[in-house]
């Protein structure tokens, strides 16, 4: 097929499908699984996240929502695959998972003695490719390593994605897709850093969380019990209305029963 310069200049992906125009989103070579936030989804290479590739969360702290973030795509991993956490910052809390309907995905729960057993379990998981997703949470790691994991990765379609903290910004990754989360008013704030297209200047707001609806007060009318007549009635003043209130409901009362 014989295809103009023009053409070419306009579609680079049909030269190879490593290539973009930098103004606009790569077409991902990979298969993508939808976020499960459509203003996220239009911002991401494939309308979603890439399967098969490393994913990188840098975090203002660790279980600030990262978790919630990915719980509408890991609905939608294929039933039956397990989904591995390695090195949680919190241990995993089956009755939400529960709640999530993630029961038909076996959760595992790895937890390395030291960084080298961390990025051994991390290669192997991804190596045989029986889990639908695998979470790293890593607090240092080489580039070299990330660059590794992001090339075993590719031999899999496991939804992969290392957690590190915001001072891993400083330094380069060969993760294609990066971004930031802090928290934010009922959910993140996620910037984009890194993506196969141009660079993504706005922040996205994800929310997580419903809004507290306002607190309405009802109105209850009730008689005050701090009366300032006696209860009983006294020469030249009238009957207290609670009490008048309480000897027609004790005579009714009365009448019933007898």
């Amino acid at each position: 097929m014989n295809l103009s310069r023009s053409t070419l200049l306009q579609h680079p992906e049909r030269i190879h499908s490593a290539l973009w125009r930098g103004s606009q989103l790569a077409q991902s070579s990979r298969p993508t699984l939808s976020t499960g936030f459509a203003h996220l989804d239009r911002q991401l290479p494939g309308q979603g996240w890439p399967l098969g590739a490393a994913i990188e969360f840098t975090l203002a702290q660790y279980g600030i929502g990262e978790i919630s973030l990915l719980r509408p795509a890991l609905t939608r991993l294929e039933a039956g695959r397990s989904i591995v956490l390695v090195q949680p910052p919190h241990t995993p809390f089956f009755q939400c998972w529960a709640g999530w309907q993630l029961l038909n995905h076996p959760l595992l729960w790895v937890n390395p003695p030291c960084p080298a057993d961390t990025l051994w379990a991390c290669e192997q998981i991804l190596k045989h490719n029986t889990s639908a997703a695998l979470l790293v949470w890593v607090n240092s790691i080489r580039p070299e390593a990330v660059r590794r994991l992001h090339r075993v990765a590719q031999q899999s379609d496991t939804l992969f994605v290392l957690m590190r903290p915001q001072a891993a910004l400083q330094q380069a990754s060969a993760a294609p897709l990066r971004l930031s989360l802090v928290p934010a008013e009922y959910g993140l704030e996620l910037s984009i850093i890194k993506r196969q297209g141009p660079a993504c200047s706005q922040p996205l707001p994800i929310a997580l969380h419903r809004p507290r609806l306002p607190f309405k007060s009802q109105a209850y009318h009730a008689v005050s019990l701090d009366q300032p007549l006696s209860a009983f009635s006294q020469p030249g003043r009238p009957v207290s209305s609670v009490v008048q209130s309480q000897s027609g409901w004790s005579r009714a009362a009365t009448r019933t029963h007898s």
